[in-house]
């Protein structure tokens, strides 16, 4: 805490307004530093000093401002919590200048931990522009002697996510945009081929977002993937731009903002009207999932059955974002099966899902068998879990992931209550070694 100053009367009005007390707040805040990977420990005295007027240090400012915004469903800036403004992306007109200027503040090791501690922003959260040029005859993101090198990039962090987790090679995907994306996008090109990169340079930051969300910097991804829709929006692209916001509304989903979710994945549904069957499926299954969380099953279904169709007919591409693995659509049925009651049919389909994956996708396989143990042992079959979880184990030996290290969390958490089991006592000493 540093800086005292006259005492904050916009906030404690704002708390009055949302009926908060002092611990309330508190705990808000709290639960946003998680979604940046934050361990954040407030509590109600803590407000009370900054009610006092001292100004707690950066995120804390943003962090509170955005508790605020989602319990009053406005937009309240940090300004109006009585608090300066924190740092943001620099000011510019130019959207390709922004997405130059963020990428450059990440590739610098000096400015890119205020950039990484940005909250994630539901007012945000919402369906961007659709895209102005009429979709081009010939589709865009094939890969041509003046893109090459940009498919080259794609999939190689595409393969590395997938192999190593989200936490391995983010700086330099960061680097490579700054150095040799963005002079790129700043040089004149001709039509057809500007339009070719800024599909390539949106793959690419749809690739960075995945990496930060993975690594639980919800709020730094939340801005990648807004210059990722932007970038495949001024392309004329629908699809790609449909893509990444299938991916802002599964992000949404995570953090529990359905309304958001729902709004996003509708969008994306409709944009890839007419797209490659793979990319219909990849929306499909995402739309299916939040329909199933937010309570509408005969909608669920209809997605899930329009995702299984048109995986059916997809050419099987081998590009990274020309194809949908099956054991991927597997995952996401599981996951709206589930949601549905149907922990028969989720298990069922989540075991298929697991002996889909391919060896190289590690995260998938660790991730898999972390939740096929959380729904065995939700069927009463201990044993069957430890065996998945150990099998999880052995996968997230070789990973940089958040969400491996959120799945680890939640194991233990499961498995203390059996923890006088002697299989279990191994487990839970095993993973305990390897935090």
């Amino acid at each position: 805490m540093t800086q005292r100053r006259a005492p904050n009367h916009r906030l404690r009005v704002l708390l009055d307004e949302a009926d908060w007390t002092q611990g309330a707040l508190a705990r808000a805040v709290n639960t946003l530093g998680g979604e940046i990977g934050a361990d954040l420990r407030y509590d109600r005295t803590a407000v009370a000093h900054w009610l006092a007027g001292t100004r707690p240090r950066h995120p804390v400012p943003q962090l509170a401002a955005e508790a605020l915004t989602r319990r009053l469903g406005r937009t309240i800036t940090t300004e109006a919590a009585g608090f300066p403004a924190g740092p943001d992306e620099p000011a510019s007109v130019d959207p390709v200048g922004r997405f130059v200027a963020l990428c450059r503040s990440d590739a610098d090791a000096t400015r890119r931990a205020p950039l990484q501690q940005r909250p994630y922003q539901v007012a945000e959260a919402v369906v961007p522009r659709a895209p102005r040029l009429p979709q081009p005859e010939e589709p865009l993101g094939s890969r041509t002697s003046a893109t090459t090198a940009l498919h080259d990039a794609v999939a190689f962090f595409a393969a590395s996510i997938d192999t190593h987790g989200g936490r391995h090679a983010r700086s330099a995907l960061a680097a490579y945009l700054a150095d040799d994306v963005a002079p790129l996008l700043s040089a004149h090109q001709p039509a057809r081929l500007r339009r070719e990169l800024l599909v390539a340079a949106s793959r690419l930051a749809f690739l960075l977002a995945r990496m930060y969300e993975d690594g639980q910097r919800h709020g730094v991804a939340q801005r990648y993937y807004t210059h990722a829709h932007w970038l495949a929006g001024e392309s004329g692209d629908r699809t790609s731009w449909s893509v990444v916001l299938r991916a802002m509304s599964a992000q949404a989903q995570r953090l529990g903002h359905l309304p958001s979710a729902l709004q996003l994945a509708d969008a994306a549904a409709c944009g890839v009207r007419g797209a490659p069957a793979a990319h219909q499926s990849y929306v499909q299954a995402q739309l299916a999932v939040v329909l199933a969380v937010s309570g509408d099953r005969r909608g669920a279904l209809t997605a899930l059955n329009r995702a299984e169709r048109a995986a059916e007919r997809a050419d099987g591409g081998s590009a990274p974002f020309d194809r949908y693995p099956r054991a991927a659509l597997l995952f996401q049925t599981s996951t709206a099966l589930d949601a549905l009651g149907d922990l028969a049919g989720a298990l069922g389909t989540l075991r298929r899902a697991a002996a889909e994956r391919a060896s190289s996708d590690v995260r998938g396989h660790a991730l898999t068998q972390a939740r096929c143990g959380q729904l065995l042992l939700r069927t009463g079959r201990l044993d069957e879990a430890c065996a998945a979880w150990e099998s999880f184990l052995v996968a997230r030996e070789r990973l940089r992931s958040g969400d491996a290290e959120r799945a680890l969390r939640d194991m233990r958490q499961a498995l203390r209550p059996h923890r006088n089991r002697k299989r279990v006592a191994e487990l839970l000493a095993r993973s305990a070694l390897g935090r």
